[in-house]
């Protein structure tokens, strides 16, 4: 009987084990403020419809996003970025992004090892 005391003591200190290594690489991982920098081009715009939901029923909403070129290592990467305008009215919002901005006003962050994976805020 001992041992089986002992193997179940061993079990559950590799499974406490096991979840802070994974809790930390979680964290260590998800922690986006470390990748790298990069400046950015603004290359296309789009509307994207997102549908939200309050007590009583559903609303259409049309958001407006840029498409952001960057480059690392001399290859080129995009990612979508929240172009700030949002509307019941998809008309209005399409004219808001469609003209392009002349200077790219995000912050791109890059996974330095995945770099076609990457986030995008606003300055």
């Amino acid at each position: 009987m001992p041992r089986f005391g002992n193997r179940k003591w061993a079990i559950a200190l590799a499974l406490i084990a096991c979840g802070i290594a994974l809790c930390s690489y979680v964290l260590h991982v998800g922690n986006t403020d470390s990748w790298p920098e990069t400046t950015c081009t603004v290359d296309s715009s789009r509307v994207v419809r997102e549908n939200v939901a309050d007590s009583f029923r559903n609303i259409a909403l049309y958001r407006g996003q840029y498409r952001l070129r960057y480059s690392v290592g001399g290859r080129e990467y995009y990612v979508w970025a929240n172009a700030g305008w949002s509307d019941a009215n998809r008309q209005f919002v399409q004219d808001r992004v469609g003209a392009l901005p002349d200077q790219c006003n995000f912050h791109v962050r890059y996974n330095p090892v995945n770099p076609a994976e990457a986030i995008a805020d606003r300055r």
